[in-house]
């Protein structure tokens, strides 16, 4: 066998090799700096409907909570906000037990409801309520809601971009 058997003979010439053109490159970088400015505003958009979602949640669980003390204690708690609609809080007189278990809860700023109702929750677990629902929204227009059953158990429904309930 002789050396150049295996190899090619020809002469590289100009031009023939291969690799990317600054303008082929330009379009590649174009590209996924848009793809990475949509995710970046997906990504925020999605952190407000969770951070909503998640501060109706606490609101429930407030109201959820609350009705639990009730019933341990099996004694009638009243539960609303306070003059300045900022914090949810049990207001009974005679409950210093069940309000050193159940801290109030603020409102974050930025967060309006649709109503303060003010919550009777009886022993047995029920509740009456000055509103059934709640609708909890932010200044971008997305509102969740969140039901009051007389019988004591509280929903948090789907989030919406806007509109009413």
């Amino acid at each position: 066998m002789r050396k150049n058997d295996f190899s090619d003979n020809r002469e590289p010439q100009l031009g023939s090799e291969s690799g990317f053109t600054l303008i082929e490159l330009a379009i590649v970088v174009m590209l996924a700096l848009i793809l990475a400015s949509f995710s970046v505003l997906y990504f925020g958009k999605a952190r407000q409907r969770y951070s909503l979602s998640q501060n109706a949640q606490s609101i429930a669980w407030q109201i959820e909570r609350a009705r639990s003390l009730a019933v341990k204690y099996n004694q009638t708690l009243s539960m609303g906000f306070t003059t300045n609609n900022t914090t949810l809080a049990l207001t009974c007189t005679d409950c210093a037990a069940a309000k050193m278990e159940l801290p109030a809860y603020t409102i974050p700023t930025g967060v309006r409801l649709s109503a303060y109702p003010t919550l009777t929750i009886k022993g047995n677990g029920t509740i009456s309520s000055t509103s059934g629902t709640i609708v909890i929204s932010d200044a971008k227009g997305q509102q969740v809601p969140i039901t009051i059953a007389n019988s004591g158990r509280t929903t948090v429904g789907q989030l919406k971009e806007s509109g009413t309930y």
